[in-house]
């Protein structure tokens, strides 16, 4: 089957036009903010490529519609890089500018150079910063939180492979000329359209997924020197070190070890109701007041995705008990003051080292048993967990 440049263009541009409208449409719909958006701006940048193009091709814009489409196709894997460093929590100032100066030069260029050479005119600038924001974008989604998400490696391996084509691509074109015939072969037109289909579905998959990862709580993963988030809680890691550390000198003195988990739950439902604004501003409230309630000796640190830890020496049981009670109302009390309104269901497990022992995997496995048991249950706020969820949990 031979495929002619029309049919690849047209199909370029249904599948450009139907990915770039399924995934703006959600994320106006999920409220989004942040990464979402500037992924977003991207494939619309991508939908522009292609109008322009066609604008071009039927006579309509001359220089100026080639200039918008290359400056527009440059900030394609722009605003995707600029995308991958939201997501990070990374600063957006030198590379927003980098951005912007880049797609000036693709405009500009083409601006002077279509007149004098035709329609590849520029082209060189543009495949060049394409280039550029796909090696960018690639390296950024290996970074965490990114990184850590599995499916983002396919999605790093598509903007590498398409940064090493561009930059293919580019260097034959320098070599053999638009009108080469290895260049037409093999890196023309035809070729293009159909690496940007494949980048394209791929794109708007993994972003979709990254986007739905993202819940509220991520968003405090980035780590500073020390391992800790920005709020002053330990991140997981750090935290799992903490415990090891605490478990095992507290065992050799047999003291008692309290562990608790703080669960919330609802932040899913209420992000899709009412947007992810409402939610980090539960998120900060939960995260402090965990932090602020907890023993001033006791380590605090992220867990898992909606619970957070707390590991403590404590004389009796009935000591860690109200601990925890203190931590649970604090959390409650610093929800229904939040100026959104909302008010998610906090439930708190506790797990202790007299009835579990001092190894740290079982603690937290019954303490987070425990916390989400106290989330559905209306007698209790604040339970413990025992032997047989730690084992029941682990197998």
């Amino acid at each position: 089957m031979t495929l002619d440049l029309l049919t690849v263009t047209v199909m370029t541009a249904l599948v450009a036009l139907v990915a770039t409208g399924i995934f703006v449409i959600e994320t106006l719909r999920r409220r989004d903010t942040g990464a979402g958006r500037l992924w977003a701006v991207g494939y619309l940048c991508g939908t522009a490529t292609t109008f322009a193009y066609i604008s071009w091709a039927a006579g309509i814009g001359g220089a100026a519609a080639i200039a918008i489409g290359n400056a527009a196709f440059a900030l394609t894997p722009g605003f995707i890089w600029l995308g991958n460093r939201r997501y990070n929590e990374r600063s957006l100032v030198w590379s927003s500018l980098l951005v912007g100066a880049l797609a000036v030069g693709t405009f500009a260029a083409a601006m002077i150079r279509v007149p004098v050479v035709g329609a590849w005119g520029g082209w060189q600038v543009m495949a060049a910063a394409i280039v550029v924001f796909f090696a960018f974008g690639g390296a950024e989604s290996l970074r965490r939180p990114m990184g850590r998400i599995g499916n983002v490696r396919l999605f790093s391996g598509v903007l590498f492979a398409a940064g090493v084509y561009y930059f293919a691509r580019l260097i034959v074109f320098l070599i053999d000329g638009a009108e080469g015939e290895f260049f037409n072969t093999w890196f023309g037109s035809i070729s293009a359209n159909i690496a940007t289909v494949i980048l394209t579905i791929v794109a708007v998959v993994v972003t979709s997924t990254l986007r739905a990862a993202k819940s509220a709580t991520q968003r405090y993963e980035w780590l500073s020197g020390n391992g800790v988030a920005a709020d002053g809680i330990m991140l997981a890691r750090t935290y799992r070190d903490a415990i090891n550390d605490m478990t095992e000198r507290a065992g050799w003195r047999r003291e008692l070890v309290s562990v608790t988990v703080v669960h919330i739950d609802g932040l899913e439902e209420m992000s899709a109701a009412f947007g992810t604004d409402a939610v980090d501003e539960l998120t900060t409230a939960w995260r402090a007041a965990v932090r602020r309630y907890a023993p001033a000796a006791a380590f605090v640190g992220e867990d898992e995705d909606a619970t957070l830890s707390l590991c403590a020496l404590a004389t009796t049981a009935a000591e860690a008990r109200r601990q925890a009670a203190a931590v649970y109302r604090g959390c409650v009390d610093e929800l229904a003051g939040s100026p959104t309104g909302l008010l998610p269901i906090v439930g708190v497990g506790v797990a202790l080292s007299e009835t579990l022992g001092y190894d740290p995997v079982h603690l937290l496995t019954a303490a987070r048993a425990a916390a989400v048991r106290a989330s559905s249950s209306l007698e209790a706020s604040v339970l413990f967990g025992g032997v047989d969820e730690a084992r029941s949990q682990l197998q």
